[in-house]
């Protein structure tokens, strides 16, 4: 007896119309799949299968029992294109005609032909390049705007004999705009019930006009080719020349312009989307992008790319490979059966259409492993693609009825990644950048912005462009001295390196370029990836942190770029590092900053200074780096580059920006980095009068992704009441305007007028605690000699630094300072982002995610503080002021690999908190309950959480006892001021000791263990883990903490937080 095909419940009429977001409906009909399993059905209104494995798909393939299927949205685009070749139904004369006339013109030597000529292979991608190369490092790339402008260039002239000359215009040339509009709409048009067209006529005379725009761009193309008839062995000649092997047919004009317009959307739309993608993805992968540069150099050198090379890059066709696996620009297409099927033991009738999620088959981890997520180019090379099952991978769709132009895309994308990988080094323009997809009936990646450095200017000369590489000199100096706004004619340049992912090593590389001309010295900073292959002939100044072990986010690429650099690159380099990491993470604590010394000194390079190791647990790390800079980096840069000491504008102090003050104007400066996203839910976690934790949901800006594990970043405003306090400090009226001076070197914006107010609350930290250079400024500052030497001797106090007193707190206690705001904003750091781990699963609503966090609001503890002034935390207290319906500045952030639920929902999960370092938990534990409800079988999960106590921190106690009682999970608690109602337990790590036995059976039977916590808690449960070692083998500690080490990474994950 068949089995039952899931299918979520609808409405009637509209079917689960509702349940695809029209924005993003991959990312929805995955999200279905994760719930309901490898096959479901849908009425979207008219009603469909769909299969998201191999297992299900496979027999699909099989042309003697299924056939494609022309239906929902690609039967709207025959309004367009009719019977062309990708839209024609199966039995239609037209198509068979078509294909057995142009099927000759994609062989292989036609397809060179295409490419062969040296002024088309130039055109290519000349414009291209000499466009990027023109504009210089510091301008951003819309990746798929240009990749679509080059790719339709590149089919239109190596296809088709004509110059569309995209790259000429701001503006998409008109066929592309059009072809939006069609493939937009007939995407709508096949999303609405039937007998509503009279409701929208005014997107219908729309839709008709962009289909007359293709119609025309394509009838001139033909008439121009018939007016001037030519030789070439083009696509246009074959379907104008060409004679239908069987019934000696041509093509008439219809079919002709029908198939040419098929051409210009199937042959650029998809390329376009493949090398943005591809880019993306060698861009989050430093060793594959590695690689692939690597096999250029190696295989071209400085040659012209031709196709006579493109036999020989196995490593650039696998990377292609892998991104069609991971993105097939296609997602998705639809076969029916020819009569009843059982497939895997459903019943498909005859005439049911079946929808293939390719992007759900190409990450099946039965065939491509427990990474199936991962772009790893090596599974689709050698060996491994030889051993992938028949039929894994389709972006080309399938059988007869697959993509005729495959043999011309797959050359164009090949010549096209090999050239631009020769000529330019390619960044991130966002470090930060969270993959958002844009869809029509082909998905690309939308905002995506990249960055391009020429490598070597006289290759672009060796190419024939006509290129003065003084063109990239003179881009690249004018955008760096644009970063800088100083006077530097008479200071010795140096290049200040640095990574982040949280913001601080950012700051700390302002404030050292803001330093700079005091000094003598003109910086320029630059993120670590931007030089990867290059180092600057300048001097370095290298500010890393280490993320347990790892590089990063925007440093990974120089980190894998420096392991494999020769010796000669990295020699003639002078350097300092400026290392930064957390004590309590002991194994990898400065792991990166050592790497990168212990690489570069190796290499012969000369080191200014000895590393610096700072500890972000260990009291003011700017007090640490102003320390370092002082004692240590500037008297060896002077030495090295020749410079006195008393060189510079500077006397050491606290510099003042130059500002004017405007009480008149009123505006606001919004920050660029983030996008906005809209408060939907709050609620308070905790009981009256205990310490506050809260729950917040923000509806995400469309397009986003995430999944359970990954972070939210937050663009907090500091609390009103301390924007305030500084505002009355200088006496200044709310409505005050500022302007800075635009010869000072500021992270803040200069020459443009700013409320003081919006300057305070949104663009610089007010809580951190003061630095000594900044109190030394306003001791020197004070005017009576017995107060001066009255906070003198204070700051030598031990416990008055460790109360760590802000400056705002300290210029309140001696209001005769005459510390100028000026001074206060250039001690300031630049407002950073805060990340929180989501605490929410998307397969309850993909488009929200929420977060759970505790309000830091408790008295200072700064013995500066004489006004009662209470200590309230930036982030959290900007959180929990906000009101539903609010907008907040939020970016996604992807958690550190392996930090996600297993791919395998049968695997057993432990998981080990304490606080709010539940909130991913909370979402692993969301996520398998949504899946084990849609009937998907999940391994059992085991929850050590620790709090306060039962009645007032206990944090979502009655969804956890619900997903109890469904047997989702195992919650064991540790209340650390009620152990008698937790087996005695005050710690999580109590907990794993006294429930140990659990822990050994889940282990065994393959368990991954996450951990989620503030560094004690980490230390902790790794403490608890060894001593269940040693107890269980019988082993000494060193033995159980190498064990407890050998797991990171493999079956043990760990995200802590200071």
């Amino acid at each position: 007896m068949s089995k039952t095909i899931p299918a979520p419940y609808g409405y009637p009429i509209l079917g689960n119309v509702l349940e695809i977001d029209p924005e993003n409906p991959t990312q929805s009909l995955a999200r279905l799949a994760a719930i309901h399993g490898p096959i479901f059905r849908l009425r979207l209104p008219a009603e469909r299968i769909f299969v998201a494995n191999y297992a299900c798909a496979e027999p699909l393939f099989d042309e003697k029992n299924f056939q494609k299927s022309v239906s929902g949205p690609l039967e709207q685009v025959r309004n367009a294109v009719h019977d062309g070749l990708f839209t024609a139904y199966p039995d239609e004369p037209n198509w068979a005609v078509a294909h057995r006339t142009l099927m000759p013109a994609f062989g292989p030597l036609p397809i060179k032909s295409m490419f062969g000529g040296a002024s088309k292979r130039l055109h290519c991608t000349s414009d291209a390049r000499y466009r990027w190369a023109r504009f210089g490092p510091e301008h951003p790339i819309d990746a798929s705007s240009d990749f679509t402008r080059l790719t339709l260039d590149s089919i239109a002239l190596c296809a088709m004999g004509t110059r569309f000359n995209s790259f000429y215009h701001d503006h998409q040339h008109p066929f592309v705009d059009a072809m939006v509009g069609t493939l937009s709409e007939s995407f709508a048009r096949s999303r609405r019930p039937p007998m509503t067209g009279f409701f929208y006529r005014k997107q219908d005379e729309h839709y008709k006009l962009d289909i007359d725009v293709m119609k025309d761009t394509a009838k001139e193309l033909l008439a121009d080719r018939r007016k001037h008839p030519t030789d070439k062995k083009d696509l246009l000649n074959a379907m104008v020349n060409n004679v239908d092997s069987k019934t000696g047919q041509k093509l008439g004009d219809d079919s002709i312009i029908n198939n040419m317009i098929t051409f210009l959307i199937a042959g650029h739309e998809t390329t376009s989307g493949l090398l943005s993608f591809l880019f993306y993805e060698l861009l989050e992968s430093p060793e594959a992008y590695s690689k692939a540069e690597g096999e250029v150099n190696r295989v071209c050198g400085k040659n012209a790319i031709t196709v006579e090379y493109m036999g020989k890059l196995p490593y650039i066709e696998a990377c292609l490979r892998e991104t069609l696996r991971l993105h097939p620009t296609a997602p998705a297409f639809t076969v029916e059966a020819k009569s009843d099927q059982d497939l895997n033991g459903y019943l498909v009738k005859k005439g049911e259409r079946v929808n293939i999620l390719l992007a759900r088959l190409h990450r099946d981890p039965e065939v491509y492993g427990a990474d199936a997520e991962s772009f790893r180019p090596s599974r689709m090379m050698g060996e491994s693609l030889d051993k992938l099952p028949a039929n894994a991978w389709k972006p080309f769709g399938n059988g007869i009825r697959a993509c005729i132009g495959r043999p011309f895309a797959w050359q164009e994308a090949l010549l096209t990644v090999a050239t631009l990988l020769q000529v330019f080094r390619f960044s991130k323009d966002q470090p930060n950048y969270n993959l958002k997809i844009k869809t029509a009936l082909t998905i690309k990646p939308d905002d995506f912005f990249i960055r391009a450095t020429v490598k070597d200017p006289d290759l672009l000369e060796e190419c024939g462009m006509g290129f003065n590489k003084a063109d990239t000199k003179s881009t690249q100096k004018k955008s760096e001295q644009g970063s800088k706004h100083v006077d530097d004619k008479n200071l010795t340049p140096f290049t200040v390196l640095y990574g982040s992912n949280t913001g601080t090593c950012e700051a700390l590389a302002q404030a050292l370029v803001d330093a700079a001309p005091d000094n003598g010295f003109s910086a320029t900073a630059k993120i670590m990836d931007s030089v990867s292959g290059t180092l600057p002939k300048t001097p370095l100044a290298i500010i890393t942190p280490s993320y347990e072990g790892q590089p990063p986010d925007n440093g990974a690429h120089f980190v894998k770029w420096l392991e494999s650099a020769e010796a000669e690159q990295l020699k003639p380099v002078s350097y300092a590092v400026f290392g930064v990491g957390n004590k309590e993470w002991r194994a990898t604590y400065q792991k990166i900053p050592t790497l990168v010394d212990d690489t570069l000194k190796a290499a012969g390079a000369d080191q200014l200074t000895k590393r610096y190791a700072a500890d972000v647990t260990d009291g003011n790390i700017f007090d640490n780096f102003d320390t370092w800079l002082q004692e240590d980096f500037w008297p060896a840069l002077r030495k090295a580059t020749g410079q006195k000491a008393d060189t510079g504008a500077g006397n050491g102090g606290v510099k003042e920006l130059k500002i004017s003050i405007d009480t008149k104007l009123r505006s606001d400066h919004l920050r660029s980095d983030v996008q906005l996203g809209e408060v939907c839910e709050i609620r308070l976690l905790t009981c009256p009068g205990a310490p506050r934790k809260r729950h917040i949901g923000i509806r995400l800006p469309t397009g986003t992704e995430y999944r359970a594990g990954d972070y939210l970043a937050v663009l907090p405003i500091n609390p009103a009441e301390v924007v305030r306090r500084v505002m009355a400090r200088f006496k200044m009226p709310w409505d005050a305007v500022m302007k800075i001076d635009p010869c000072n070197s500021t992270a803040l914006p200069t020459d443009v007028s700013l409320p003081v107010q919006s300057v305070l609350a949104s663009m610089v930290e007010l809580n951190l605690p003061a630095t000594k250079k900044a109190v030394t400024s306003v001791i020197e500052s004070i005017p009576e000699p017995n107060i001066a030497d009255e906070l003198t001797k204070r700051v030598k106090d031990e416990s008055f630094i460790k109360s760590n007193p802000s400056l705002l707190d300290i210029l309140e206690e001696y209001p005769s300072a005459t510390f100028s705001l000026g001074q206060f904003l250039a001690s300031m750091s630049p407002m950073r982002l805060r990340q929180y781990s989501i605490s929410s699963s998307p397969l309850a609503d993909p488009n929200v995610c929420t977060l759970t966090y505790s309000v830091i609001d408790a008295p200072s503890k700064s013995k500066a503080n004489k006004n009662g002034h209470r200590f309230l935390g930036v982030a959290t207290t900007y959180l929990e002021r906000l009101s539903v319906g609010d907008q907040v500045h939020v970016g996604l952030r992807p958690s550190r690999a392996g930090f996600h639920l297993p791919n395998d929902d049968s695997k057993p999960i432990i998981m080990a908190c304490a606080g709010t370092g539940l909130a991913p938990f909370y979402a692993f534990a969301a996520e398998r309950a949504i899946k084990k409800a849609g009937g998907i079988e999940t391994g059992p999960a085991l929850l050590f959480y620790g709090c306060n106590r039962p009645d007032e921190d206990d944090m979502y106690k009655e969804e956890f006892d619900k997903w109890e009682k469904e047997g989702v999970i195992s919650v064991r608690r540790a209340y650390t001021f009620a152990p008698e109602a937790s087996e005695g337990c005050k710690f999580v790590q109590d907990r794993i000791w006294h429930d140990r036995q659990d822990t050994i059976d889940l282990f065994q039977k393959h368990a991954e263990l996450y951990i989620c916590g503030a560094g004690y808690v980490g230390s902790g449960v790794e403490d608890a883990m060894a001593r269940i070692r040693m107890e269980q083998k019988n082993c000494d500690r060193k033995t159980a903490d190498e064990w407890v080490k050998s797991t990171k990474g493999e079956r043990f994950w760990a995200d802590i937080f200071s």
